[in-house]
């Protein structure tokens, strides 16, 4: 069914297209969440404190954790010195809004469909073995394009990923182009950043716009989030495989509207298919969709239609839809004071692990998603 859907919602036609901007109504108000108790919408107050206390223990570096069910905000806790305005990293629970963009390029007619060849958007790959890649390989992580995501200092001589955010080049986009094939294209998952790089040529070619101008007019602002920046390199490219700096309340926005269908305060920001579609199982992996991770069918001890936007050093967002739940998670984040660009490579201004402790990410020492999830759930009473 995957396949089919992917193709049917992808191949709208310009009327398509045009009705269903005609139901993206609802007004420009700010969306805001409910506030409210567990009680409130069913859940146990002590039980759900459960989550708190393993967010916070000693050596897990949480800086936020925010819980929503049925659009209810009914626990926020961050850590000492971090607040509701302190903004999250995301590394890359990036590439599940850098999805979401595609989808909602497609939903206005932006881009005609998945099944459309990479070569419209990157066409120095005609004439070449990477001419018969399409879109929808890309959106799968099957491109088949050669790529290491070893995040190992040890393997930093083999790394793409690594090389990735050192590049000083000026332009990320470069490190990924001429990478071999090395499968045929839609037939091997491979997560990949330099596949979910490849996404800002495609936002930028198929609308004029940068990704991250894109996501600020049909994403952000439709969303109602006002504090948020997505990291670009120094040609201007938005870095679509990692890097949105937001609020820890404006990454649940972003997985509430995935629990809602698209809709968010009565607005349709992206279709109900495009939602379905790319948190449905690929044609390669059944824990991946359209960059979400479909963890409730690869991990034990979890709600079985659970997926989430997962990001280095312990960056999360968990949707469950049979739940009504959202449930964010941000490590400690110390950002970088200056302009959001890679300049001279993404790592200096954006660390990770703890390397520099003034500035970047630093992870947990261990984390389990089933034993932070599990006073959440328990805590569930009707």
């Amino acid at each position: 069914m995957r396949t089919s859907l992917g193709h049917s919602l992808t191949s709208l036609s310009l009327l398509a297209a045009l009705l269903w901007l005609g139901s993206c109504g609802g007004g420009d108000a700010r969306f805001e969440f409910a506030e409210g108790t567990p009680a409130d919408v069913g859940m146990n107050a002590a039980t759900l404190e459960g989550a708190r206390t393993y967010a916070f223990a000693e050596g897990r570096n949480t800086q936020a954790v925010v819980v929503v069910r049925r659009g209810t905000v009914v626990a926020e806790w961050y850590a000492d010195g971090r607040d509701a305005s302190s903004r999250g990293a995301s590394w890359s629970v990036g590439k599940s809004f850098a999805s979401a963009l595609v989808g909602i390029a497609i939903d206005r007619g932006d881009i005609p469909s998945l099944d459309e060849p990479m070569t419209t958007y990157i066409p120095e790959w005609e004439g070449t073995d990477k001419e018969g890649m399409r879109l929808l390989d890309v959106m799968e992580m099957a491109s088949g394009l050669e790529w290491n995501e070893d995040y190992d200092p040890g393997a930093a001589s083999s790394s793409d990923v690594i090389d990735l955010v050192l590049d000083a080049s000026g332009s990320l986009l470069s490190v990924v182009l001429d990478n071999e094939v090395t499968a045929p294209p839609g037939t091997r998952f491979n997560y990949s950043s330099g596949d979910a790089m490849l996404l800002g040529r495609v936002i930028r070619v198929a609308t004029g716009m940068s990704a991250g101008e894109y996501a600020r007019e049909h994403l952000f602002d439709p969303l109602g989030i006002e504090d948020a920046a997505w990291w670009r390199d120094r040609t201007g490219d938005t870095l679509t495989f990692c890097c949105v700096d937001m609020p820890s309340r404006d990454f649940a926005r972003f997985g509430q509207l995935f629990l809602e269908g698209g809709r968010l305060g009565g607005r349709r920001i992206l279709s109900e298919e495009w939602v379905t579609a790319s948190t449905s199982p690929s044609r390669s992996y059944e824990g991946y969709g359209y960059m979400w991770w479909l963890m409730g069918n690869t991990d034990v001890g979890v709600p079985a239609d659970l997926y989430a936007a997962l990001g280095h050093d312990g960056q999360y967002i968990y949707v469950i839809p049979s739940l009504e739940l959202v449930v964010v998670r941000n490590g400690w984040y110390v950002p970088y004071l200056g302009d959001t660009v890679a300049d001279p490579s993404l790592f200096g201004r954006y660390p990770s692990d703890g390397i520099i402790p003034s500035r970047g990410t630093r992870p947990p020492d261990e984390w389990d998603d089933a034993a932070f999830l599990a006073p959440i759930v328990n805590s569930i009473t009707d």
